[in-house]
């Protein structure tokens, strides 16, 4: 078979062209392969950071309960502790007393005991005089007085004296016993106070003892919160990271998005988006967030004037297969309906939840906030009215 050298040429160049677009088709297929996998892997990898973040997020929440009990409990040892404080005080005032009421009562006693010894004397010399008085014979007794009457009284007052002496002896020895009890008594008193005053500084040796290793353990509670939230953080950055790369590749795949923009969302204003949404709105941002970051469906659907509207994403969240949380997480959209000054009654907001804090403030991103603004830092959410989640 003859070939003509000029379609022989033809055929060559027309077989190189087949060539290349089929090896470009291959090319073009893998590599729109390649990016598919590779984008499974960002959101595989991604949904991993996300389930950490939420590990750490719940451990530095825990850990800022366990903060709270812990400083509760300090607290309360340190009351604990002044309470125990004003008992020891009063308690010393009361030995003191009872210190100066023995002191007291030892002078009284020894003052009866010197009364005693003086009466002891008195006693003595009577019974002296009245031993003397009466080994004296009737005779001696009749001729040593001047008279038998001035004899007779001298036995009469020898008697008297004696008689006095005694009494008076029985009235100090009594006395000094009732002093001698009352002083039992106030030294068992300030036996039983020292005990007492004893017991309570040990008890506040006890209390202080466990305020320190409270204090301890709450140093350490706080590091490890400190180290949760910073994972958490490193973590946010990460899944932030990803995220972009996620967006860059939907980017560079195509997919009819209207991308572009310093946050990615760059739509003009006044129209409807791909998922039903005016754009320029909140909800048109964040169900861009939610369909090309997060590749996750969010889509208004059919119903009448409003159904779109961000008080009624609630009602949304079904028919998106979506639930509706009382909790944050990342990528959650949160909703307020709009029953507070801040946020209109008639629309309602949405915003993104872009990172949660254990003091339960948020970060968000949003769009069409008043006054304008992509992106708030640590909000309380409850600042805004009754609020949900989606996720």
């Amino acid at each position: 078979m003859c070939y003509n050298i000029s379609t022989m040429g033809k055929l060559r160049r027309a077989g190189i062209i087949v060539r290349v677009a089929l090896a470009s088709l291959v090319l073009f297929t893998f590599s729109s392969a390649t990016q598919a996998a590779d984008l499974d892997d960002l959101y595989r990898q991604r949904e991993q950071l996300n389930q950490e973040l939420e590990k750490s997020q719940s451990a530095a929440a825990n850990k800022s309960n366990e903060v709270k009990t812990l400083e509760k409990q300090i607290s309360s040892l340190e009351s604990d502790i002044s309470s125990t404080e004003q008992k020891i005080g009063g308690t010393s005032k009361d030995i003191e007393l009872t210190q100066t009421i023995l002191d007291n009562l030892s002078k009284d006693i020894e003052v009866k005991k010197q009364a005693l010894a003086r009466l002891k004397a008195s006693l003595d010399a009577a019974l002296v005089e009245i031993y003397r008085f009466s080994a004296r014979s009737d005779l001696e007794l009749l001729f040593s007085g001047d008279s038998l009457g001035e004899s007779t009284n001298q036995q009469e007052y020898i008697e008297a004296v004696e008689i006095q002496v005694k009494q008076v002896h029985q009235q100090v020895t009594t006395a000094k016993g009732d002093l001698e009890k009352r002083k039992s008594d106030q030294e068992a008193e300030k036996a039983r106070l020292d005990d007492l005053k004893n017991q309570q500084e040990s008890y506040k040796k006890g209390i202080e003892y466990q305020k320190g290793q409270k204090g301890k353990l709450l140093g350490m509670t706080v590091e490890q919160k400190k180290a949760y939230e910073e994972q958490a953080e490193k973590i946010r950055q990460e899944v932030a990271q990803v995220s972009g790369e996620i967006y860059r590749k939907r980017q560079a795949a195509g997919g009819g998005e209207n991308l572009g923009g310093g946050s990615g969302y760059n739509y003009s204003c006044g129209m409807v988006d791909d998922w039903g949404f005016y754009t320029c709105q909140c909800t048109s941002y964040a169900a861009w967030y939610w369909n090309v970051v997060l590749g996750k469906r969010w889509e208004r659907g059919d119903g009448p004037s409003g159904t779109g509207d961000a008080k009624n994403w609630p009602s949304l969240a079904a028919r998106n297969g979506v639930s509706i949380h009382s909790t944050p997480t990342i990528g959650a959209i949160i909703s307020w309906p709009g029953d507070d000054v801040y946020i209109p009654t008639q629309y309602g907001h949405v915003a993104i939840v872009e990172a949660v804090f254990s003091d339960g403030t948020l970060d968000i991103s949003e769009y069409n906030w008043i006054p304008l603004s992509f992106s708030r830092r640590h909000i309380n959410p409850g600042k805004y009215g009754s609020y949900s989640y989606i996720y």
